[in-house]
């Protein structure tokens, strides 16, 4: 019985299209001059995410030293911005997508991680930049008190060649 060459090509030409543009760290700016109070982005690395490309995902690995204590029941967003325009993408629980638990912290002088999974890609334009803040709820405040905030492009996918 012969194989058929078309799936494992497409899968081929999937992988060569998005994997070198989006591996890799990713160059990132400090939203605003108060946006980082919980400590510093050390880096940002972005993966396409594995699965059906109708609605095609990337995954956010945000690298980062926490200067305070970051609480259990900060909040994570994801958003994009085009222009004047800004949609949320994402909210996520920061215990969701770190190492911390429920009732636990981030402890002030330690390095963490967050695994931003399932983001939708809204595709690329020189305008569009993705934003990851970390929120804090507070009983004064109806919306959560940004304590660090960082943009970032995601590159292009990378053209793939491939000869048959």
């Amino acid at each position: 019985m012969a194989m058929s060459h078309v799936q494992p090509m497409l899968l081929l030409l999937v992988s060569l299209f998005f994997l070198p543009a989006l591996r890799g760290a990713i160059d990132f700016e400090y939203c605003a001059k108060n946006g980082n109070d919980y400590g510093t982005v050390t880096s940002i690395v972005v993966s396409p995410s594995v699965g059906p490309h109708e609605n095609p995902t990337i995954t956010i690995n945000l690298f980062g030293s926490a200067s305070k204590n970051i609480p259990a029941g900060t909040l994570v967003y994801v958003a994009f911005r085009d222009g004047e325009f800004t949609g949320l993408l994402k909210t996520y629980n920061l215990c969701d997508v770190s190492a911390c638990n429920n009732e636990a912290e981030i402890e002030a002088g330690t390095n963490f991680e967050l695994t931003l999974s399932d983001v939708l890609y809204v595709g690329y334009d020189e305008e569009i930049k993705y934003s990851v803040s970390l929120r804090q709820k507070t009983l004064e405040e109806e919306d959560p008190i940004i304590k660090m905030c960082v943009d970032f492009k995601v590159p292009a996918p990378a053209p793939a060649f491939v000869s048959i």
